[in-house]
C-alpha cells in the first residue's frame, strides 16, 4: 500500500493498472472513467518530460550550427551557449513565429488525443 496510513481507494480496485500501489490521497479519482483519464495526462506528461529532458541539451547543441546554416541569428550563442529560458534569460529574443508554432502543434496534438479519445482508440 502507497500509504499506510489511509484506506486504499475503492476507484483503484474498480480498473486494475500496472504498477498500482493504491496511490490517490487526495481522491481525484472518483470513477474509473476519470482513473484512466488521469493515468492517460501522466503518460503524456511523462512523455513530453523525457522529449524535453533530450530536447534541452540537443538544442545547446545543435541550434548554434543550424542557425549559421541558415544565416539567422543564434540564440544559444547570444545566452553565451545556454538555451534561452526563464532560467537562462533571453526568451524576449525568440521570434513570435517560434511561440504561434509551438501553439498551433500542443493544439493539434491535443484535439487529435482528444478525437481519438471519442473515437476509443
Amino acid at each position: 500500500q502507497a500509504l499506510p496510513f489511509l484506506d486504499r481507494p475503492e476507484v483503484l480496485d474498480e480498473v486494475r493498472l500496472a504498477g498500482d500501489a493504491g496511490f490517490d490521497p487526495l481522491g481525484l479519482a472518483s470513477d474509473a472513467e476519470s482513473l484512466i483519464r488521469y493515468r492517460d495526462a501522466e503518460l503524456k506528461h511523462a512523455r513530453l518530460a523525457m522529449l524535453a529532458a533530450v530536447g534541452w541539451p540537443l538544442g545547446e547543441l545543435f541550434q548554434p550550427d543550424l542557425a549559421a546554416q541558415w544565416h539567422a541569428p543564434s540564440l544559444v550563442f547570444a545566452q553565451g551557449g545556454e538555451n534561452p529560458s526563464v532560467l537562462n534569460g533571453g526568451l524576449q529574443n525568440v521570434p513570435v513565429v517560434f511561440w504561434a508554432g509551438a501553439l498551433a502543434v500542443a493544439v493539434a496534438a491535443e484535439l487529435a488525443g482528444l478525437q481519438a479519445a471519442n473515437d476509443g482508440k
